[in-house]
């Protein structure tokens, strides 16, 4: 993550919120002769951006929320490391830590505090970056599991290690080598359970992982992660600030946008079905709600009792994603929770339909379709509920 620093004329200009760089953008300034200098600054000129400055030391103005994106805005990076290479080893590669958010002290990925294992790669932090952004928006006690920037594994308990032990029976193949973030404290207890927990599998081997994310660490937790293997990496991190824009590269230029910060309790669920959904089965479908705001389009997660139990991602239809989720789920998909991250093109012998065969018992989606009372009338001919949100969570 590398967020914005405005120069004092850029500021007067803007709306008062932060800005960043997507991880997975591929910085064109980067593309110069090395040895790389370790600072860099440069210029964007996009229509328009809304940004808070936060180099304190200007003492900028506060800001109307009028226009939102300013004419123009300088960068300010500051070199952390060069890494080993970039996606693929051809590629050379490093990282960079936003100025302005440095002092600021905003948190996040890049600003991360490794205690031990070997060092982080390029694709370390994207991985890394996904699994923090995913579980920091957790309430309850949570774990997630991230495997090529998708979550495979979330579940939340007030118990942890049951939370841990729940993500990982999630997708058992893919959370061995992932990414398994916490959003609270990493103590001896749960240390150790990471450290001698066997793949749900065979029962015998022990699950490895790339990287561990907590937001703080005991003493003994820490000690006891070390043992586990010389190369795993621990990171502690500070949760990221919301009210976040992100930018992203195209040929020629970028994009600005507000950040998806929106969570279900910004939402409104409503009922467009003859049947209501049940007090657990709401929960159900908020959880599996805020998962597939974190999972490629087009997205389906079938949730249950606060546990992540399949999903489907970067499918180019939502067939593909549905019938993907529903493999992953099994039986357990009975009596579960779907979410869409966008609306449902066709319902009937579609995706709609054959998740209510598959025993679905309550789908969450945005609406806005032409075919949105094909939806309705398909939920009412099986029974299930269906809630829409009016909010959408595409990811690319």
């Amino acid at each position: 993550m590398m967020p914005i620093s405005l120069s004092p004329s850029a500021a007067a200009s803007t709306a008062g919120k932060l800005a960043h760089l997507q991880p997975y953008s591929h910085c064109q300034f980067l593309h110069r002769p090395r040895p790389v200098s370790p600072c860099l600054r440069f210029s964007f000129c996009p229509a328009k951006l809304s940004i808070k400055a936060m180099a304190e030391s200007e003492n900028l103005s506060p800001v109307s929320p009028g226009e939102s994106f300013p004419p123009s805005f300088t960068v300010s990076l500051s070199r952390k490391s060069i890494l080993r290479y970039g996606e693929n080893p051809h590629q050379k590669a490093a990282l960079y830590i936003d100025n302005s958010l440095s002092l600021a002290n905003a948190g996040g990925i890049a600003s991360s505090i490794q205690h031990h294992g070997k060092e982080m790669s390029y694709n370390n932090y994207l991985d890394a970056d996904a699994a923090w952004n995913c579980v920091s928006e957790f309430q309850s006690p949570t774990c997630v599991i991230v495997k090529h920037t998708n979550p495979c594994g979330i579940a939340s308990r007030n118990d942890i290690l049951e939370a841990y032990r729940l993500a990982v029976k999630g997708d058992s193949d893919s959370a061995y080598g992932g990414i398994v973030a916490f959003n609270t404290k990493l103590d001896e207890d749960l240390a150790r359970e990471i450290r001698e927990f066997r793949s749900p599998i065979d029962g015998e081997t022990r699950m490895f992982y790339e990287i561990v994310i907590a937001p703080s660490y005991t003493k003994k937790g820490l000690e006891v992660l070390w043992g586990k293997s010389e190369t795993l990496r621990i990171l502690e991190a500070k949760k990221t600030e919301k009210g976040m824009l992100s930018l992203r590269q195209v040929s020629g230029g970028w994009l600005a946008q507000d950040s998806d910060d929106l969570v279900p309790q910004d939402i409104k669920f409503v009922v467009k079905s003859e049947r209501v959904p049940e007090e657990d089965e709401l929960q159900d479908a908020q959880f599996a709600w805020l998962c597939v705001k974190h999972v490629k389009s087009n997205a389906i997660v079938i949730a249950k009792n606060n546990c992540m139990l399949g999903m489907g991602s970067g499918q180019p239809n939502r067939l593909e994603s549905l019938r993907i989720a529903c493999r992953k789920a099994g039986e357990e998909a009975k009596g579960a929770a779907l979410a869409s991250d966008a609306f449902f093109p066709f319902a009937w012998k579609d995706a709609v339909e054959e998740a209510c065969k598959n025993g679905i018992k309550v789908i969450v989606e945005p609406g806005g379709s032409i075919r949105d009372q094909d939806v309705i009338d398909c939920c009412n001919k099986y029974g299930v509920s269906l809630l829409f949100t009016n909010v959408r969570h595409f990811m690319h």
